[in-house]
């Protein structure tokens, strides 16, 4: 090799040094970045999964010591630095292409985002609905709890909150709604029984018609409009009973609209900072009738959590609900707890009811809230339930 071929070969070398060491700082960085991120706590500010993230590993015993792998591995996966803005970019990036960044969320028409647990799109699209047997039996079994709470001088009411999808099913162009659905056959076979059933997909549509949002393009529940839309119906079927009750009207609140909603949807998705949806509010012009604080208080026997409100209506018939989030996101606080007397709220529990809690509570109306996308579920022989 010539004397001047060495002299250039001595930086070229000097060069592939100095890349090697920056490749392998590089690698460096990028291997720490999540654990550093994790410790000064940066990785805090990532998107929440909606979901219990994997406590850190703990064994209580020898047997256990095989486990420990399996459960370190859970923990890593759910707290590795950085974890929830790479989840969050993956959601951003996927919702821009019309696609979903969760398994339980779907992408419709205009962005709008539909729930599909608990099998919501199975019943949409008439893959799921009552067999006879089970159809009659759901009547039955709510049959015999109206019975039970008749012979205590209890009025029954029954009030299913329809899905998202099938009030707006042309934002779910994919996803084509069967001719028959539960909530159809349920609303069939109950014009053959005298049970009250309250049914306001037809004042949902009506008010849809009219220009109103009854749902919001985020959020898988109704929003204040259309739980107002069930509320009237469920009252005009009340004061049958109670003639001397005024509902509210629309006129009895201020409406506003601009205000940003919460979007449980939206939230899965990680995205609830990104997409944030204006809508109607509506705020009551009424000082509230509440006079304590809600109380959250659990029974034994009794996995969900029971909501205890004391108000000032003492002349009115007290009120205990069993129903889901339709109601306790916006159905309870706004409007039947401001129209009954200390009311209580706690779960349907799919259909199958605490009549101890019944007992206990006292009540002169229940009322089950069924959200459609629990129609699936069989109710059961409630607690402490005696046949009539």
């Amino acid at each position: 090799m010539s004397k001047h071929a060495l002299q250039a070969a001595v930086p070229a070398n000097r060069m592939s040094r100095l890349n090697e060491w920056l490749v392998i700082v590089l690698f460096g960085v990028v291997l720490l970045t999540p654990f550093i991120a994790q410790v000064t706590g940066f990785a805090a500010d990532g998107a929440n999964d909606n979901r219990v993230l994997a406590p850190f590993p703990k064994v209580n015993s020898w047997r256990e010591i095989k486990l420990l792998p399996r459960l370190a591995e859970n923990y890593v996966n759910d707290r590795f630095g950085l974890r929830g803005q790479l989840v969050h970019l993956n959601s951003l990036m996927r919702y821009s292409l019309g696609l979903s960044g969760a398994r339980d969320v779907v992408v419709g028409s205009d962005g709008w985002l539909f729930y599909t647990a608990d099998k919501i799109l199975e019943q949409h699209t008439g893959l799921d609905i009552f067999s006879s047997a089970e159809l009659e039996g759901w009547v039955h079994q709510m049959e015999a709890d109206r019975d039970w709470l008749a012979k205590r001088g209890i009025g029954f009411y029954i009030v299913i909150a329809p899905d998202k999808n099938t009030i707006y099913p042309e934002k779910l162009a994919d996803y084509p709604r069967a001719a028959v659905t539960r909530i159809d056959q349920l609303a069939a076979r109950l014009k053959h029984s005298d049970l009250e059933f309250i049914d306001p997909r037809e004042g949902l549509f009506r008010a849809k018609a009219a220009g109103e949002m009854v749902y919001t393009p985020g959020d898988s529940h109704w929003n204040e409009r259309g739980a107002f839309v069930a509320y009237d119906m469920l009252m005009e079927r009340v004061r049958q009973r109670y003639p001397s009750i005024t509902p509210y009207s629309l006129d009895d609140y201020t409406i506003s609209y601009g205000a940003p909603a919460a979007s449980d949807l939206a939230y899965i998705l990680t995205l609830d900072k990104k997409l944030v949806y204006s809508v109607e509010r509506m705020a009551p012009k009424w000082k509230s009738h509440q006079i304590e604080q809600q109380a959250v208080t659990y029974r034994p026997g009794w996995g969900w959590r029971i909501t205890e409100n004391k108000n000032d209506l003492k002349d009115r018939p007290r009120l205990l609900v069993f129903g889901d989030s339709f109601t306790d996101y916006v159905l309870g606080p706004y409007m039947l707890y401001e129209t009954f007397r200390d009311p209580v709220f706690t779960h349907n529990n799919g259909g199958t009811f605490n009549f101890n809690l019944v007992d206990e509570v006292k009540p002169d109306i229940v009322v089950v809230e069924f959200a459609e996308r629990y129609l699936h579920l069989v109710p059961m022989k409630p607690v402490g339930f005696d046949p009539p």
